[in-house]
């Protein structure tokens, strides 16, 4: 059977999913893929080919998980012509994602393919495939709680540092085999090896200086007396959910914003009266959980003083009680 899996491509929860799904069917393609309208027009192009090519007779799966569909004209319809391309070629679909979906999105789509969304958002999308396609599988059942316990900042199990691999192979030229090659390993049982650790080796001297640099551009903003924010530049070698976690330590913040060389915000938080989701919310293509959402900021690139004013502002409009920044 012809089978294809896209999942997202930035952290370990994409990665555990694809290799749980390469587990039950290890033939399958990955295409990691990160978010915005261009993943969608990447999704429909690879859709649609294989919808073309794939002789009549074959039954096929198309799997999509962890990404979530916005509320975009354009995505929408891209998504509907090339899902009802494939489900003519005799292709089943099936959508699995932990992120909240606007109503629209998620009844545009729901007539072409299966439809598994978690609304309580305790789950995180390695367990989502775990539970569709290998429950009772023991080492399926351990990658998605390794991906749980990364995606909620349990820290109850011990990881290996993949998921900073996973941002060092984002950077390089052929990120995409490098990514296809470190799920189906993962698939295989394989957390760590020796390919790895010389990889992470070069990584880690990138990484480091990349903090360092990234610290020197850190701005402090109090919101009243109540709540503190971080906001500072990012790094393609940053992993922005560990960083955060160094920077709650640093600063004491409650919020920590990080933008980057890509027009991108990541948001995380220290304080759960606040919704990172909703700070996201005020900026072009922005979602996530309450714990953790990203978006694209508006500000020209490089102009640091200029984005800072722009988050700062998302910010007073995402904490009611608080007002203008001191």
């Amino acid at each position: 059977m012809n089978v294809l899996i896209f999942s997202h491509e930035s952290d370990l929860d994409g990665l555990l999913s694809a290799a749980i799904g390469l587990i039950r069917y290890p033939q399958a393609r990955t295409i990691f893929l990160g978010n915005g309208k261009e993943t969608f027009r990447t999704i429909a192009y690879f859709v649609s080919r294989l919808a073309v090519s794939s002789p009549r007779r074959d039954k096929g799966l198309i799997i999509i998980c962890d990404l979530s569909l916005s509320d975009d004209a354009s995505s929408i319809n891209l998504c509907k012509s090339s899902f009802s391309d494939a489900r003519n070629a005799g292709f089943d679909i099936v959508w699995l994602d932990h992120h909240p979906w606007p109503d629209n999105s998620r009844a545009s789509i729901q007539p072409y393919v299966e439809l598994n969304l978690d609304v309580s958002q305790s789950k995180c999308a390695a367990e989502l495939m775990y539970e569709k396609f290998l429950h009772g599988n023991e080492s399926a059942f351990t990658l998605a709680s390794l991906a749980h316990s990364m995606d909620f900042f349990k820290r109850e199990l011990y990881l290996t540092p993949i998921s900073e691999l996973i941002v060092y192979y984002l950077s390089s030229a052929d990120r995409y085999d490098r990514m296809s090659s470190l799920a189906a390993k993962v698939s295989r049982g394989i957390l760590w090896d020796l390919e790895m650790q010389k990889d992470y080796t070069s990584y880690a001297q990138l990484r480091d200086k990349a903090k360092a640099d990234s610290f020197q551009t850190l701005e402090v903003r109090r919101f009243g007396d109540k709540f503190k924010a971080a906001i500072l530049r990012s790094s393609p070698y940053i992993q922005n959910s560990l960083f955060a976690h160094e920077i709650f330590e640093k600063t004491g913040s409650d919020v920590v914003m990080l933008y980057g060389p890509d027009n991108k915000i990541s948001i995380r938080r220290n304080n759960d009266q606040v919704s990172c989701r909703n700070i996201a919310l005020s900026f072009p293509e922005g979602g996530g959980h309450d714990f953790a959402a990203g978006a694209k900021f508006r500000s020209a690139i490089g102009d640091h003083d200029q984005i800072v004013r722009e988050l700062e502002e998302a910010l007073s409009k995402a904490v009611p009680e608080v007002q203008s920044p001191q």
